[in-house]
């Protein structure tokens, strides 16, 4: 796509915008509407710094109370031998590796399914001119604020002692589990781990992106943005009253 003079623009380098993406996300946005390969930064950002929590949570956390208290989540009305078995299978290393390799995997299947998600949606749109490719870049920055989830992860896992048990949440600071300190084991954890404050400020870049890219009004950009994330909080739910 060529460069226009509607570029708002201070916004001269990638690396400028992985800085003001954060509190001037509308110049980024105007202004990699009109870039090439400008998201391949915050790409190589959020799929690198993702990894250190897993690592960091798995070095630490006492394993022994991790594998039982996993058991006893996957197999609530087990006995203590069905418990101990199940247990057994884990093992440390094993689970570090594959925590760190299945969150940047998951965050490449999800900015997938949200690229064609809001391509689908702006498609009719007569100012948008942005394929699958450019909504796909676009989700990475919209996945910027998961950065400072992760770097908090890893001050908060960093300060704590070798073989203390930690909730799994520790490498989401910012969800709702944690910040509340609900237990792995009760009923609502999955629910309140999965709201957080940085999957909300992501919702809040989404619209913004939508807003600027598309003739969307801005209230019609937050639904769009927020109706996946919603749809998995509103399942998530029905899963622990049902």
């Amino acid at each position: 796509m060529q460069e226009t003079s509607q570029v708002s623009a201070s916004v001269t380098n990638p690396f400028q915008a992985v800085t003001e993406i954060f509190y001037r996300p509308r110049a980024v946005f105007d202004t990699i509407a009109v870039k090439d390969n400008w998201s391949w930064i915050p790409f190589f950002l959020v799929i690198a710094i993702s990894i250190a929590p897993g690592y960091l949570y798995f070095s630490t956390v006492d394993f022994a109370w991790y594998a039982n208290t996993t058991a006893m989540i996957a197999l609530p009305d087990g006995s203590p031998a069905e418990l101990e078995a199940i247990s057994n299978t884990m093992e440390q290393g094993f689970m570090s590796m594959t925590t760190m390799i299945s969150i940047p995997i998951a965050f490449v299947i999800v900015t997938a399914i949200l690229g064609g998600y809001y391509t689908l949606c702006t498609r009719n749109d007569d100012k948008s001119v942005h394929g699958y490719t450019d909504w796909y870049g676009a989700m990475w920055w919209m996945l910027m604020p998961t950065l400072i989830s992760s770097l908090l992860a890893c001050v908060y896992l960093s300060l704590q002692t070798a073989g203390t048990p930690i909730s799994q949440a520790a490498m989401a600071p910012l969800s709702l589990a944690f910040i509340f300190g609900i237990e792995m084991t009760d009923q609502w954890y999955g629910l309140l781990e999965a709201i957080r404050f940085d999957s909300l400020w992501t919702i809040a870049l989404g619209a913004i992106c939508l807003n600027s890219w598309t003739n969307f009004t801005m209230r019609k950009s937050i639904i769009i943005a927020a109706l996946p994330s919603v749809l998995i909080w509103s399942i998530t739910l029905l899963f622990v009253v049902l």
